[in-house]
């Protein structure tokens, strides 16, 4: 079982992208264990919608990233990894 631990990689642009963030620091931390972390994507899409954003998953972690950065905003992950 996988335990999802949020890494911010940049700081929030704005008032509401940090409210976001914060939402779903709050929602990792209520989520029990799950099978594959992937099962997040969809909430995590909803909180980040396009076109504004894109997620994506990989193996065993999704990634977060603002529609006009190339870099990562956030990726979640293992928390035992």
């Amino acid at each position: 079982m996988e335990t999802p631990e949020l890494r911010q990689e940049q700081p929030a642009a704005d008032a509401a992208e940090d409210a976001r963030l914060t939402e779903l620091a709050q929602l990792l931390a209520t989520t029990a264990p799950l099978p594959d972390l992937r099962d997040l994507a969809p909430a995590v899409r909803q909180l980040f919608p396009e076109p504004a954003y894109q997620v994506g998953c990989g193996g065993s972690h999704i990634w977060l990233h603002r529609a006009d950065e190339s870099a990562r905003l956030a990726c979640i992950l293992d928390a035992n990894q």
